[in-house]
Formats: structure tokens, sequence, C-alpha cells
């Protein structure tokens, strides 16, 4: 039996994600699954981020969602992100070599920043241009 992949949209915002997740789920319906702040302590974290969302994962409706306060351009980039979550190492690895292929890897695969730091992720723009955020366990965590 082939794995099951879910896709998750990826929405990222410029300061003001938490209230617009709490949009949504009043529009729409859902609920809050995860959410990390940005902290001190948080490798490379600037003022301006301090308490804001690093990372929420949501439901609208039946729907899995993902979405993140983004501080690294002058504007708010709505083109959508696509994150897929991935069991081990390897596998994003191999998932990421072929997204790669024609495209970018925007950043490698490494340990996400504290309090997220049971995970991995990495970045990628295909060659159709899309952006996929690839995630796994951490399997230095474990």
């Amino acid at each position: 039996m082939e794995k099951k992949i879910e896709i998750i949209p990826y929405l990222s915002f410029k300061g003001n994600c938490e209230e617009a997740i709490q949009t949504y789920i009043a529009a729409f319906g859902g609920e809050i699954h995860y959410l990390s702040r940005w902290s001190e302590s948080t490798f490379e974290a600037t003022p301006e981020q301090i308490g804001k969302v690093m990372h929420v994962e949501f439901a609208l409706g039946s729907t899995r969602m993902a979405a993140g306060d983004s501080f690294d351009g002058a504007q708010v980039n709505t083109d959508i992100k696509l994150m897929i979550h991935m069991d081990s190492k390897a596998e994003a690895l191999r998932t990421v070599s072929i997204l790669a292929q024609g495209g970018t890897v925007l950043s490698p695969l490494k340990p996400h920043p504290e309090p997220d730091d049971g995970g991995c992720g990495s970045i990628t723009k295909d060659r159709f241009g899309y952006t996929w955020i690839i995630t796994c366990p951490n399997p230095d965590k474990r």
C-alpha cells in the first residue's frame, strides 16, 4: 500500500499571523493544533520578531494548514508554499533531491530552531516555481 501524503498549504504573514489565523477560524470554523513563538533565545531572531508566530499548524474545516510570521522582505509574500511532513530524514532528503532537480534548494535540511527543534526542515523552489517546505523528525532529538 502506498503511503498517504498530505500536502499542507503554508501561509506567510508580516507580524499579524495570529490575528489572521483567528479571523480565518472565525470565518470558516477550525482550530489551532500547534503554535510556537519567536523568542529572545531563538536563533537569529530580530527584536520585531519576538513574541510573533514562528510556526502554527491549524485546521480550517477539514483542511490542515500552516503559517508563520516572516520578516525576510519588505512586503508580505502571498505566494503559497506547500508543506509536507515526512517520516524520516532519509525520506525528506530524497524528496528534496527530486524537487531540486532543475530547481533551487533555498534552505538545506537542518534542525528547526528552538522550541521547534524536534523537527528538521528544508525549503526548495522547484523548477515550476513552487516553494516546498519538507519536514521530518529531528533524528538527534529521539
